[in-house]
């Protein structure tokens, strides 16, 4: 369980690092067209129709699925501390994409951050 634990806090972080290379260098070409704060099942959604698959890199513990609040396939991890950073991947073709998101106003998981990885 601490493993477990750790491993999401690694993740959250390495993801708000890379996110933030993302962000401002990255191709826009490439990512999907996603908006910080915007709710992650509205997102979801969207990536479903576009031809984005849920990819988790892991199956979430029932606290992570609690955290996130959904029961969306695509989820792969919560932090479990701090800001409740959450981790949803999706996979298209070779390309992979990693949402993360936090907690909303109305409990619902908002978008904080994107990057994607071929």
């Amino acid at each position: 369980m601490v493993g477990r634990l750790v491993f999401g806090l690694s993740a959250a972080v390495a993801v708000m690092a890379l996110t933030q290379a993302v962000r401002s260098g990255g191709d826009p070409a490439e990512a999907p067209a996603l908006a910080v704060n915007e709710p992650i099942a509205v997102v979801n959604a969207r990536l479903l129709v576009a031809g984005w698959s849920p990819q988790p890199e892991q199956e979430p513990l029932p606290f992570e699925r609690e955290r996130a609040g959904n029961n969306l396939a695509s989820l792969s991890a919560c932090s479990g501390t701090g800001m409740g950073f959450c981790r949803y991947d999706y996979r298209r073709d070779h390309e992979q994409l990693a949402v993360v998101i936090t907690p909303g106003a109305a409990s619902d998981g908002v978008v904080h951050s994107w990057f994607t990885a071929e």
